[in-house]
């Protein structure tokens, strides 16, 4: 499927849960027409080690997987329903489908209670080391949603967070709202807290970093509704404010290298585990 951005194409992860269902009911929404792939992992780890009992395992999966497609196709004569059947470790699986002209969809359940809960949740894990954007998508509970919003901070990886979102808005004409958030330096011991005007200058640099991005992107979407908001505060803080309601929210993710790459940045993954609308996480550049 290739209608949410200019030539990505939509893998929803599915299993028949209703974290599966959201996943895949966004899908619908955003792109009715086009390919629709369904893929299905069966995770070899929890499966018995007898071999007939794994093949029997992934020929029943595969026949209520290809029911499943069918439905669907049914549903939605506008699409070609694809469905693929793996078996292996579902996070390196789908890791494998994603690439940078790849959204991968995958469905969670509704925040509720500690966030300790989420945090190695699939979404979280999926999005750290995914090769393209991840689209995390929790369970709908009927709110009205409205609005596309994005973080900016003037980075590559922002950038083209910034881009995906502007390019959904403007698919769906909505209002892009654009986010930077800024805090004042740590004061350390033994030195004077930063003046008025000292403030003052940094606020106006990271101002520039939200007009420069504006720019661009009425430069290349000039019918576009934006709203730029400046935000003295944490960019967790921010983010999760303004994307109460939105219809989507889309973050870079800077990650981390090595071995830690498979760790979200500090603000996607506080936002991943809070998550309350769609989030879109771009990746950071190779």
């Amino acid at each position: 499927m290739t209608d949410i951005a200019t030539g990505i194409r939509i893998v929803v992860a599915w299993d028949g849960s209703e974290p599966a269902r959201a996943a895949l009911d966004w899908a619908l929404a955003h792109a009715p027409s086009g390919d629709l792939t369904l893929v299905r992992v069966l995770d070899s780890s929890v499966t018995s080690a007898d071999y007939f009992a794994l093949d029997s395992a992934l020929a029943r999966a595969k026949e209520v997987l290809l029911d499943d497609a069918e439905r669907v196709s049914a549903k939605h004569p506008a699409l070609t329903v694809h469905s693929e059947l793996l078996s292996g470790d579902p996070i390196t699986k789908l890791r494998e489908q994603s690439s940078a002209d790849t959204l991968v969809v995958v469905g969670t359940h509704r925040r509720r209670g500690s966030t300790l809960r989420y945090e190695w949740s699939m979404g979280a894990r999926l999005a750290g080391s995914a090769r393209g954007p991840i689209a995390i998508v929790p369970e709908d509970d009927d709110t009205p949603r409205t609005g596309i919003v994005v973080g900016v901070d003037g980075s590559a990886t922002s950038n083209a967070a910034v881009e995906f979102a502007a390019i959904e808005a403007e698919r769906t004409g909505q209002e892009l709202q654009a986010v930077h958030a800024w805090q004042e330096p740590l004061v350390w011991r033994d030195t004077a807290p930063p003046d008025a005007e000292f403030l003052k200058s940094i606020e106006e640099s990271h101002q520039h970093i939200l007009d420069d991005c504006m720019l661009t992107v009425t430069t290349r979407h000039p019918g576009l509704r934006i709203r730029a908001v400046l935000v003295r505060g944490s960019a967790q803080s921010a983010l999760l404010d303004a994307a109460r309601g939105a219809a989507l929210l889309v973050v870079g993710d800077h990650g981390l290298t090595g071995v830690s790459r498979l760790l979200l940045g500090s603000v996607s993954h506080s936002i991943v585990l809070n998550i309350q609308s769609p989030l879109v996480v771009m990746p950071s550049p190779a």
